[in-house]
């Protein structure tokens, strides 16, 4: 058997993998328009809500769990990484953004305040991740994969932003 079979299934893995990583949006921004709809409404991001649950706390559990998701494609990346000392950093650095996610599920139920720093927590750390793992991409072979993550990063950060301005609008 020759290896054309994997040949052929890569546009299809391709197609998958943008699909579901813009399908992936969608639970950024349904809870974002809830609390663009609050606020426009005058009531406050604070009376938010997605299916009985506070919508600021639908976008900040989605949010932590993509992250650490992300994070362990960078951990699964640096293992086959040849440098050792880089590979060994993004290891760490890895396990450091789930940390980070898992945090700022904590911080959200301590105060207002700290709930604003767990959204800035995890759009710091959007905006690492992509960075640490285009470093150890530095040929870029799949350029369609690379446009879909900056793409997506950009849009998730904006969210992220906007989240930030509203919840700090109605402290």
């Amino acid at each position: 058997m020759t290896d054309t079979s994997a040949v052929d299934l890569q546009p299809d893995k391709n197609r998958l993998t943008l699909w579901l990583g813009y399908l992936g949006l969608i639970p950024f921004l349904v809870p974002l328009v809830e609390m663009t709809d609050a606020l426009a409404s005058g009531v406050g991001v604070h009376s938010a809500s997605l299916f009985g649950f506070y919508a600021p706390y639908v976008f900040i559990a989605y949010s932590a769990i993509i992250l650490s998701f992300l994070a362990g494609i960078l951990w699964a990346k640096s293992r086959d990484f040849s440098q050792k000392r880089i590979a060994r950093s993004m290891i760490i650095f890895s396990n450091l953004l789930a940390l980070s996610g898992w945090a700022s599920l904590l911080l959200i139920n301590i105060s207002s305040m700290l709930m604003v720093f767990a959204v800035a927590l995890l759009l710091c750390g959007y905006g690492s991740l992509l960075i640490a793992e285009r470093s150890l991409d530095h040929d870029a072979r799949d350029s369609q994969y690379w446009r879909m993550r900056l793409v997506l990063t950009m849009l998730v950060i904006c969210a992220h932003s906007l989240v930030l301005i509203y919840l700090i609008r109605d402290l």
